[in-house]
This record gives structure tokens, sequence and C-alpha cells, in this order.
């Protein structure tokens, strides 16, 4: 497969992860339907929209909205599902559940997938390692950041989990594979998104977090 196609290919699909994340988390929010959209929208392109504006580029977004119509679509799914959950049902309450963990496996998804878009477009810039994991946890983390701010919320990369340390150091990784060790694009790209994906889903499980002042007060 030609390396643009499989790159288009797999920004489709975390825009898709990204998208329901942000629909999920309006829902819960008990927003209205432009609100539900709006929080899709940006959760899914607003991590594309900081890298683009760091390389001094027109963010790739707004030159070609596939993908706003794509999160657009899926958080009107999401909502015509959620509309039909009923909080008195017991069926429906395991329905909720579903969607919540759901919500969090999109995520990871996401997060994966948008850390290597983000690097693959610090190596097109012929940028350094560090820069290019930066830039991959800029595309990672950003649409997550907006979402969580739009909330009210603090941002979850600020106060737990290693989801931006994970983004970084896949976005450096990568960087190494491609750039210094000369290894091909995709089987690195897939080889670097599934381990990435492993160790986030591990770290939801088994609620990892990087040390916080909170820990401190325990201890």
């Amino acid at each position: 497969m030609d390396f643009i196609l499989f790159l288009m290919v797999c920004n489709y699909i975390g825009t898709i992860a990204f998208a329901v994340s942000g629909a999920v988390k309006g829902v819960r929010k008990k927003l209205d339907i432009f609100g539900i959209s709006f929080l899709s929208m940006m959760t899914a392109v607003g991590g594309g929209i900081i890298r683009d504006t760091m390389a001094n580029r027109i963010p790739s977004a707004l030159t070609d909205p596939t993908a706003i119509y794509l999160s657009i679509v899926v958080a009107l799914l999401i909502y015509s599902i959620a509309v039909r959950i009923r909080q008195d049902s017991p069926l429906d309450k395991r329905a909720i559940i579903l969607l919540s963990q759901a919500n969090l496996v999109f995520d990871a998804i996401g997060l994966a997938i948008f850390a290597l878009i983000g690097a693959n477009t610090g190596i097109e810039l012929e940028l350094n390692a560090i820069t290019t994991g930066i830039l991959a946890a800029l595309t990672g983390v950003g649409g997550g950041i907006a979402r969580d701010l739009l909330v009210n919320e603090t941002p979850i990369v600020l106060k737990e989990d290693v989801y931006a340390v994970l983004a970084l150091f896949s976005g450096i990784f990568y960087h190494l594979c491609v750039v210094d060790w000369k290894l091909p694009q995709i089987p690195s790209f897939i080889s670097i998104f599934a381990i990435a994906l492993i160790i986030r889903l591990l770290v939801i499980k088994y609620k990892i977090n990087l040390p916080n002042m909170e820990t401190r007060r325990k201890a």
C-alpha cells in the first residue's frame, strides 16, 4: 500500500476514534446535539490544528473538511444511541457502562494513531527526534485538552495517566526507526501503534498514573 493512502486511512480511523470520545463526553455532560457535535469535532481535529499551526501551515482540517464531516456524523450516531437509553432500565445501565468502556478504548486508539501522524509531520519537516516527539504529543493530546477545557474540566493529561508521555516517546521512537535506522514506514507505524495501544490499555486497566500531588499527600 502507498504510504500516503495508508496515512489517510489511519487519519480517518483516528478521527472516528476521537470523535466517539468527544461525543460520549458530550452525552455524559448532558449537552444538546450541537454541543455534542462540536465537542466531537474539536476532539477529532483539535490536535491536528495545533500541530499544523506549530508547523506554520494551514490546518489540514480546514483545507480538507472530511474529518469535520466525519466527526459530525459520528456525533449524530452517538446522540441517536444515547436518546434511546433509559436510566431506569438494567439493560440500558449495562449499555451505559459498555459505552464508557468503549470510550476509553476509542480514546486509546485515537491517541496512538494521531501521535504517529504528528510524528510523521516532524519527519516530513526534517526536524530532530525531540521536536518530532513534541509534535506527536501535541497531535495526540491536543484534541483531548480542547475537549476537557470546553466542558470546564482540568485536562486529564495534566493530572493523571501517562497520556502525553506515551505520545511523546511514540513519536521519538518512530523518528528513530524511520530516520535513523531506515526502517520501512508502514511496518514501523503499525508496530509502534500496536505497542502504544497495548501500553495505553494496560495503563487504563491497572490505573497507572504519574506521581502527582494527591499521591504525595497520601504518602
